[in-house]
């Protein structure tokens, strides 16, 4: 069966080291994430489904391909995981 670009990111999260606050916010515009490896895996092989080159990725190549679209997202939203004055703040009460 096949899996996609979003069911294998909450599967290899940990593994990629997205947790946390980053992860919250990538599942809150999660579209923004998913169009951006939608356009990769074209780049990659135009003749395979989105869901093909995904599957045809081995774990390290995922990571690294997956890596690298949430870099870019984040770059193009101005989110910067590593500086907490950037991150939207949750009210709880």
């Amino acid at each position: 069966m096949s899996e996609t670009w979003r069911q294998r990111l909450s599967r290899r999260r940990l593994e990629i080291g997205i947790e946390g606050p980053e992860y919250d916010y990538i599942q809150k515009y999660i579209e923004f994430y998913c169009s951006e490896a939608d356009q990769r895996c074209k780049e990659i092989d135009m003749k395979k489904t989105v869901d093909e080159v995904i599957d045809s990725m081995k774990d390290k190549k995922f990571d690294k391909f997956t890596r690298g679209v949430i870099d870019s997202i984040h770059k193009k939203r101005g989110y910067d995981p590593h500086d907490d004055s950037k991150r939207e703040v949750s009210l709880v009460q």
